[in-house]
């Protein structure tokens, strides 16, 4: 069973004013290759959550801070495909492709933009209950009680 789901406060305050169906499907293919594993994709369900999330996150995080994201992920979408000679936005990439050309991205002299989108994507996905039963953290300290 997943934990992704939304846990809405009522006297939280909403921000800026969302992300558009473009920004959230480059968001979702972004994510979709950097938290694969072996066995594929993550689920669906937890990459909504993750787009959700962050869109809150940028919405309360102040303007300067969503434009540098957004001008990060931009240079993604668009200039990705072109590492691996493709002529199409980064989230029309299948899997394999989207793979090949952010290992290529990421070494190129624009990998810059990629470290600061998968910063912010990773401060994100980690905050996920599944994340910590993931990584193995059981909340428990690791010195012994004196």
């Amino acid at each position: 069973m997943s934990d992704s789901h939304r846990v809405f406060v009522s006297d939280g305050v909403r921000g800026g004013r969302g992300f558009s169906r473009g920004v959230r499907r480059a968001v979702f293919s972004l994510a979709e290759v950097l938290f694969a594993r072996e066995t594929g994709a993550p689920p669906a369900d937890r990459l909504l959550w993750l787009v959700d999330d962050l869109d809150d996150f940028f919405a309360h995080a102040g303007m300067r801070s969503w434009a540098v994201f957004l001008a990060c992920l931009t240079t993604i979408e668009l200039v990705a495909p072109l590492m691996i000679w493709r002529l199409c936005r980064f989230s029309n990439l299948s899997m394999a492709d989207r793979f090949n050309s952010l290992r290529r991205f990421e070494e190129s002299s624009l990998g810059l933009a990629f470290f600061g989108a998968k910063a912010a994507l990773c401060i994100v996905w980690y905050e996920h209950p599944e994340a910590a039963r993931e990584v193995g953290f059981d909340a428990l300290s690791l010195s012994e009680p004196a």
